[in-house]
């Protein structure tokens, strides 16, 4: 653990998972400001985009955060990201190529790469990684993981052998679970739903109450909602759309009931269609409970709403305590 605190400049080994478009400014500083790590998403961003973004951050915090790319897409604000000296870079679905890792070493920037099992694990270090990410199945929104991260993490440690960090990440979000990971040999956790229900969070109100009021049986690892992200599953909660889709016989696209239903609108005031991989965010109008609500098996110990800093200070109180 210490190792890690001291790679990134944080006081607690608990860090913000990207967690997609309900990511804001306010949430990443947040948990940066409090001593954890806040995580900005940037995979579907413009270099424009990412700058907005980045001196955003930087007004409300002076304190680390990272970028998080997924390699499914390409990054296209990443150099900017780094000319703006964001100093910790994240991937994951996918290792980056030998220029991205070359470019980001020239920035004198941190690497981290999501891993999910030895063989990965032993890829990521081998192209530079300085700290893995060990995700496993209990994750909310898109998994990357084929295997628990009991079963997942023993792996990565075992190729990690004392190298460097490794994070555990998927079904997290009390200070029991950090106790369980750290005992097993994680220098720290990854914890996504647990922040979404926070005050910071920009998702919809409607989102945020549906993951306090949820079980880890209410969530569902499929391929369901992938309008957008055809080739991702993903842990979401059971809502309508779902358990319609899933009465018809888990039709493929194309196929499906209701498929080019409208929900509602976005922000944008653009369509949102029935399976579209986007989380609603605050602002989304229509029915929101169709939508993709994106969960972790954590749901079990996330009981209310409350501000990031009171998130992670419960938590480490918890950690100590027990």
């Amino acid at each position: 653990m210490k190792e890690l605190l001291e790679m990134l400049n944080i006081d607690y080994p608990i860090i913000q998972a990207p967690i997609g478009g309900v990511v804001t400014t306010e949430l990443v500083a947040a948990v940066s400001n409090c001593g954890a790590l806040g995580g900005l998403a940037l995979s579907w961003s413009s270099p424009e985009d990412a700058e907005i973004k980045i001196k955003q951050l930087k007004s409300l915090t002076s304190k680390p955060f990272y970028a998080n790319f997924v390699l499914n897409f390409e990054p296209k604000a990443l150099k900017r990201t780094l000319e703006l000296d964001v100093k910790i870079i994240q991937f994951s679905w996918g290792m980056p190529s030998i220029e991205l890792v070359d470019l980001i070493k020239s920035f004198n920037a941190k690497i981290g790469i999501q891993v999910t099992d030895k063989e990965s694990a032993l890829r990521a270090m081998s192209l530079g990684a300085d700290y893995l990410v060990c995700q496993g199945t209990q994750a909310g929104g898109h998994v990357q993981a084929s295997k628990t991260l009991e079963k997942a993490l023993p792996e990565v440690l075992q190729a990690a052998n004392g190298k460097m960090p490794v994070l555990a990440s998927g079904g997290i979000s009390c200070g029991n679970d950090i106790k369980k990971f750290l005992v097993l040999g994680a220098s720290g956790v990854v914890m996504g739903s647990r922040f979404v229900a926070s005050i910071e969070s920009g998702a919809h109100q409607i989102y945020k109450e549906n993951l306090v009021n949820s079980n880890s049986d209410d969530t569902v690892l499929t391929v369901c909602m992938n309008k957008g992200w055809d080739n991702a599953s993903h842990r979401i909660i059971r809502n309508t759309t779902f358990k319609m889709w899933e009465s018809d016989g888990c039709a493929k696209i194309g196929n499906r009931p209701g498929e080019f239903d409208i929900l509602g609108k976005n922000v944008s005031g653009k369509n949102i269609e029935r399976y579209s991989f986007s989380a609603p965010v605050s602002g989304v109008s229509g029915n929101i409970e169709a939508m993709t609500l994106y969960a972790g098996t954590s749901v079990n110990n996330i009981n209310n709403i409350k501000s990031a800093s009171d998130i992670v200070k419960d938590i480490w109180d918890e950690y100590l305590n027990k």
